[in-house]
């Protein structure tokens, strides 16, 4: 699990590294940002991302105020194609993992500067979809279509050029 939350959160910063370095890039990880792309209710969005390892679930979703970013992995634990393929488009420039945010400034609700990072994973034998907002997610989690883990990585991402979006 600690290396799945680990891969979540590289995919997170943009960083590409190889299994020999993983450990070697942890403690900078924290330090990293990069440009990413994602979604916010159904809509390609950029934003930049620096995730940290709280001591629980529970703290990271105390810390993170309600806001969430969700992950997406198909049932090997990688991000499906489809996934990326429309936000990748909107910013070809970015390192991304397709992953959505809940909420993001002047939205009503939004409570400032950090998600708990949440992944969804699809069950094994669906065909993966784009989720491209968390209403998405919670359907396919209702539907049975795969499952959600709530994890105890904080993720500090602020949303770059938001202005079109509201």
């Amino acid at each position: 699990m600690k290396k799945l939350l680990l891969a979540a959160s590289l995919a997170l910063t943009g960083l590409l590294a190889t299994a020999a370095t993983l450990a070697a890039a942890a403690p900078a990880l924290a330090a990293t940002s990069a440009p990413n792309f994602g979604y916010y209710d159904n809509q390609p969005i950029e934003y930049e991302a620096t995730a940290e390892v709280t001591s629980s679930p529970q703290q990271a979703q105390v810390l993170a105020h309600g806001n969430i970013v969700f992950h997406i992995v198909d049932a090997s634990g990688t991000v499906p194609a489809v996934q990326l393929a429309r936000a990748q488009a909107a910013f070809p420039h970015d390192a991304g993992a397709g992953n959505v945010l809940n909420f993001i400034p002047t939205e009503v609700g939004y409570t400032g500067g950090a998600w708990n990072l949440q992944i969804f994973h699809w069950n094994p034998g669906v065909t993966p979809t784009e989720l491209s907002s968390d209403t998405d997610i919670l359907a396919a989690v209702a539907a049975g279509k795969g499952t959600l883990e709530i994890t105890s990585t904080l993720v500090r991402c602020p949303v770059i050029n938001f202005s079109a979006l509201r």
